[in-house]
């Protein structure tokens, strides 16, 4: 069976199809369809690299290189013939739909967190909720949490028996390297870009608080080089509390140096708006990392409140309560951390996980 995957190799969904095309049987041959500026490494299955287009599918709305992509995405799709199209994110979402319409061939969207998310202007989001609803189409939802299914359900009126789920899954991160930090101060980890869903005025509002109780722990925060629209402004934020020896920000990474530094860290730490289902925070868990994270779509999927960390609601206070009181408590630290690696070996580790994504492939 041939699957083209549409949408743009950078960041979690990167992770995401270099992980199922990797961990997915020999049975399945993949095309990759990314944009023009993902500059990402070749996808290695068996020794090969698979086989990839690139196309024009940028972020921003712009209608002629939208129909550009959509033009150049049909060309591919009636030259390799794949059984299945499945398309990510907004704008391969929006293309990938349109694209397997129109060539009539069967088509999964997983959408990562809904456009309609991405914005608290009204006019913007019901902008995008009418655009997911047109490029629903003949398309089946192929959501990455069952929080996300549901929301396609309830506000995209994807219908219940054309939902599916396919929570984001990981390999064991266990075996990475520490950072090899030379300085040892102990530090909470976050990553995510500077931008709206990832909360970076609110985080920086947080550790200011937790700053005047715990002067010695130190923040780290990753991904901070790719697409982070909010970045200049964090940085003044950062300067005006006086807080730049202790929060510290890298660059876009490679992905066993960030786990790395996820590896070293006390916990982790989320603040996002909204999510699809945090790999991120998924990759921390499989490192047996306790958790405090925003009660969003997403997080609820794989944190449990007091059982391994905290999901708790966007009030900057009790996010440095909590942080003050695990910091104080490196005992219930830890026992947070065991049940994280717990849940993660139960329902997120990609080589267990995996046969469900294919029977999904194989449905009719």
């Amino acid at each position: 069976m041939k699957v083209l995957h549409v949408g743009q190799m950078i960041g979690g969904l990167g992770i995401y199809i270099r992980n199922t095309v990797t961990y997915i049987s020999d049975e399945f041959e993949f095309v990759i369809v990314h944009g023009e500026a993902d500059n990402s490494k070749p996808v290695i299955k068996d020794g090969k690299a698979v086989k990839e287009y690139t196309i024009s599918l940028y972020r921003e709305l712009n209608p002629l290189k939208d129909l550009k992509g959509l033009i150049q995405v049909i060309r591919i799709i009636r030259k390799e013939k794949p059984d299945v199209i499945h398309c990510h994110s907004a704008k391969g979402g929006f293309i990938g739909r349109m694209a397997g319409f129109l060539t009539r061939t069967k088509t999964f969207y997983t959408p990562h967190a809904f456009s309609f998310l991405s914005t608290q202007n009204k006019i913007k989001k019901q902008i995008y909720l009418v655009l997911e609803k047109m490029a629903k189409l003949n398309s089946f939802l192929l959501a990455c949490s069952e929080s996300e299914r549901e929301l396609g359900m309830r506000q995209v009126h994807y219908k219940e028996k054309r939902a599916y789920v396919w929570s984001n899954s990981v390999p064991d991160a266990q075996t990475v390297r520490p950072s090899g930090l030379n300085e040892r101060s102990p530090y909470i980890c976050y990553v995510g870009r500077p931008s709206y869903q990832k909360n970076p005025f609110f985080l920086v509002n947080v550790i200011h608080e937790v700053h005047k109780a715990c002067p010695n722990i130190r923040f780290y925060i990753l991904g901070v080089g790719y697409y982070s629209p909010d970045l200049e402004r964090m940085k003044q934020m950062i300067a005006q509390y006086q807080l730049g020896n202790t929060v510290e920000l890298f660059p876009w990474l490679s992905h066993d140096e960030t786990m790395g530094y996820v590896k070293d860290a006390l916990f982790y730490l989320t603040t996002s708006r909204y999510e699809g289902l945090p790999l991120a925070v998924i990759e921390a868990m499989s490192l047996g990392k306790c958790i405090v994270a925003s009660d969003v779509l997403g997080n609820r999927d794989c944190v449990k409140d007091g059982y391994n960390g905290y999901l708790l609601p966007l009030q900057e206070s009790l996010f440095a309560k909590k942080i003050i009181e695990l910091i104080g408590h490196p005992n219930l630290t830890e026992a947070y951390g065991k049940n994280s690696r717990l849940l993660f070996e139960k329902d997120f580790l990609i080589q267990n996980r995996i046969p469900y994504l294919e029977t999904i492939y194989k449905t009719r």
